[in-house]
């Protein structure tokens, strides 16, 4: 009898195993090298895109500093514009201030004419003007009054006070008195 061993090629040599394991070691290095090597190139990549965030971070950074700069001069420039305007309110106010004793006088004298009134005080003191004069004729009080606001001198509701004549003859004036405020109506 012949007794074949066909179990001596199932059998792995020590050499093929140790050049199996030599492969997948080999496998295995070459393996971690690849994973290192892009694992490097992603972090270089990484660095680069962080770099370029901080770069542009710093243009950013300074843009908002010029911004902030101009907001600065803007608002510099705005409480300036309101401190002119202030000013030129003020003198405006100031001028007019001036003008419009003129105004009224001017105004109180051109009324006058053709009517049968005259004056005997005439008084201007912080924005309230009073007239006080006598008239030969009721009605002329009140064609005075009407030529006054025809003429804007008087653009509020004036308070008038007309006296009864101190004797009943029909040649004594009757006495009376207007007072009114530049832009607004008089209490009594």
């Amino acid at each position: 009898m012949i007794e074949i061993n066909l179990a001596r090629e199932l059998q792995v040599s020590d050499v093929q195993r140790k050049s199996s394991n030599r492969r997948f070691g080999l496998i295995g290095v070459v393996l971690c090298v690849v994973m290192g090597v892009i694992a490097w190139e992603w972090t270089q990549v990484q660095q680069e895109k962080y770099a370029n965030l901080l770069q542009e971070k710093d243009v950013q950074t300074q843009s908002l500093a010029k911004i902030q700069k101009t907001l600065d001069l803007l608002e510099r420039y705005k409480e300036e514009k309101q401190r002119l305007g202030d000013a030129v309110e003020a003198l405006h106010a100031q001028r007019i201030g001036k003008q419009l004793p003129m105004t009224v006088l001017d105004g109180v004298g051109r009324s006058v004419e053709g009517l049968e009134v005259w004056f005997d005080r005439v008084q201007i003191v912080d924005q309230v003007v009073e007239l006080k004069g006598q008239s030969l004729v009721l009605k002329d009080i009140g064609k005075y009054i009407d030529a006054l606001e025809d003429l804007h001198v008087m653009t509020a509701l004036p308070v008038v006070e007309i006296f009864e004549k101190k004797d009943q003859e029909s040649g004594s004036p009757f006495s009376f008195m207007i007072r009114f405020t530049l832009g607004r109506q008089v209490t009594t």
